[in-house]
């Protein structure tokens, strides 16, 4: 009676050919993105030079927003640095300090802003808190992942260095490389640009607040509640109200409640 041998379960291996394949197929992927996004962020760049109504920038930022998930769930599958990275202790160590990190900053981050537009403590706004918390972690995870592309292509190198292998009829790398290396500089000065325009981010953090954290029914009187667009209490008297004062602009205020 033969008894059959198990041969143990190897751990994955991430070989100059996968890399190869993965930044090619990236590298289109990008292309496509990168067009979709020009021809948003024109429409976007429009908006502004035509003085559209408000809810036409709205739209055009979530379906900019919308393209960027997408595009972040689709390169991250098979994403070749993460399955590179999760084949030893250390690779994965690595993959948890980075999400730890980029959670903190992204709440961090959050916070300080909250505080910074409304001058509040930022635990009274806990679900603006939440969804801009959300947003920079989806920043900094579209920055990782085009981090990810370039390091894939220098990991690229590294194997087929290491591993003295010549690829005989395939694609050259060079022109595709080259494109997705501008494709990825390109949205990295786009992301940091938008997080510097703070007026209109400022807008969105108020919008976001007034219409989740903000309450439209009060028993509060007197000529501080007149014509405001909603109210936040912060403690028993104290009550932070928000008065429209122009197109996509608020004033805060705190004032006491009076019955």
């Amino acid at each position: 009676m033969s008894i059959e041998e198990k041969k143990p379960t190897e751990s994955p291996q991430v070989t100059v050919d996968a890399v190869r394949e993965w930044l090619i197929q990236t590298t289109r992927l990008f292309t496509k993105f990168a067009f979709i996004l020009l021809i948003l962020g024109s429409a976007l760049l429009l908006s502004f030079a035509l003085h559209l109504p408000p809810y036409v920038f709205y739209s055009l930022v979530l379906l900019i927003v919308a393209v960027l998930f997408i595009m972040l769930i689709m390169v991250s599958i098979k994403n070749i640095v993460y399955l590179y990275l999760k084949t030893s202790i250390w690779g994965q160590i690595v993959i948890y300090l980075l999400v730890a990190l980029i959670s903190a900053r992204a709440y961090l981050y959050a916070i300080g802003e909250i505080n910074r537009v409304f001058l509040v403590d930022p635990s009274n706004l806990a679900l603006t808190t939440s969804v801009l918390t959300g947003i920079v972690f989806f920043k900094y995870a579209i920055m990782a992942l085009l981090g990810s592309y370039l390091i894939a292509i220098g990991l690229y190198f590294y194997i087929k260095k290491e591993d003295k292998l010549s690829i005989n009829n395939s694609q050259p790398l060079g022109k595709k490389i080259l494109s997705g290396i501008a494709f990825v500089f390109i949205m990295g000065i786009s992301l940091v640009a938008a997080s510097n325009i703070s007026k209109y981010s400022d807008a969105l953090i108020q919008t976001f607040a007034l219409k989740i954290d903000f309450y439209s029914h009060y028993t509060c009187t007197g000529e501080d509640f007149q014509d405001i667009e909603g109210v936040l209490f912060l403690s028993a008297s104290d009550i932070l109200v928000a008065k429209k004062v122009g197109s996509m602009a608020w004033e805060f205020k705190k004032v006491k409640c009076e019955p």
